[in-house]
């Protein structure tokens, strides 16, 4: 019995402290006066579905409009098997509703931008082929 009041004391800890970190983070709408917030490398994770969570990484290479850049998705999966990496370069860029928002034929990306602590964030939505998920990025 003690065992379990101990690991649901220490999970509870733990979600609050995530909770309190993400809490810390605020949005902010991108303008052309913060576009110099997302040049750079961003690094972090795509989910599709429940289950499916994958590494991704941006680059963003300008700080002027149209945004210029390059995505890297890890482990995409091809037929029954995993890949190793795509790279998908852009160079459209563009703000929409306070968004970074990428579109390429039926593909796109809309994330925004959370600050807080010294840190950044970039989270949102994407399509890319058919699969339609979730991705958030930290800046490096």
């Amino acid at each position: 019995m003690k065992k379990i009041v101990f690991w649901g004391i220490f999970i509870l800890v733990f979600i609050l402290m995530g909770l309190a970190s993400y809490a810390a983070m605020t949005r902010e709408p991108i303008s052309e006066g913060n576009l110099s917030d997302l040049k750079g490398k961003w690094e972090g994770w795509r989910s599709v579905g429940a289950s499916h969570n994958s590494r991704t990484e941006l680059e963003i290479y300008n700080d002027t409009l149209p945004l210029k850049g390059k995505f890297i998705f890890h482990d995409i999966k091809r037929g029954d098997r995993m890949s190793a990496s795509q790279t998908m370069e852009f160079k459209g860029g563009r703000i929409e509703n306070g968004n970074f928002y990428v579109k390429g034929g039926q593909n796109y990306w809309e994330l925004s931008l959370h600050k807080g602590d010294g840190k950044m964030k970039l989270e949102g939505d994407f399509y890319i082929r058919g699969a339609k998920g979730t991705m958030s990025l930290k800046k490096k």
